[in-house]
């Protein structure tokens, strides 16, 4: 079991270590604001590129030096919630250049929320309503990073 624990970290440090390296050549280019001192569009995919490769090497190098003993494995499974929720982010991937970022985002959340378990369908509606344009005016006047408006503006 440790020896498949090793393999696997050390397979999954390469792949994320990849995934990293494409997400930040695809984000080198983005424009830097005028203003001095202040965060422009390229930040945070600068600092999620960082962090990303920090864990990264982190996993890898775990993976490396073969660290565990047989009582640090713990087996576990994923729930099927889990994977209707991964389903779910996939959909939304696939619906946020055609529907926006604000419509695509209630939908996901709505769904989202029901699915972990929240059955009050005004409180649903409040925040897949309310959380998706909070995030979209901090995102658009805050930092100035462009979401997707979809065909209603």
């Amino acid at each position: 079991i440790i020896h498949m624990m090793v393999r696997r970290n050390v397979l999954a440090g390469v792949v994320l270590l990849a995934i990293g390296l494409g997400y930040g050549v695809l984000t080198a280019d983005l424009p830097d604001r005028s203003l001095p001192g202040t965060p422009g569009p390229a930040f945070l995919p600068w600092l999620i590129t960082a962090g990303w490769l920090a864990l990264s090497t982190a996993l890898l190098v775990r993976g490396l030096l073969g660290g565990g003993k047989k009582s640090d494995v713990i087996e576990y499974h994923i729930p099927a919630q889990s994977w209707l929720a991964l389903v779910g982010f996939a959909a939304y991937l696939l619906l946020l250049p055609t529907l926006g970022f604000i419509v695509a985002s209630i939908l996901f959340f709505a769904g989202l929320t029901w699915l972990y378990g929240e059955r009050n369908k005004l409180l649903i509606a409040l925040t897949a309503i309310i959380v998706p344009i909070v995030l979209f005016y901090l995102f658009a006047a805050g930092f100035q990073v462009l979401l997707p408006r979809g065909p209603w503006g």
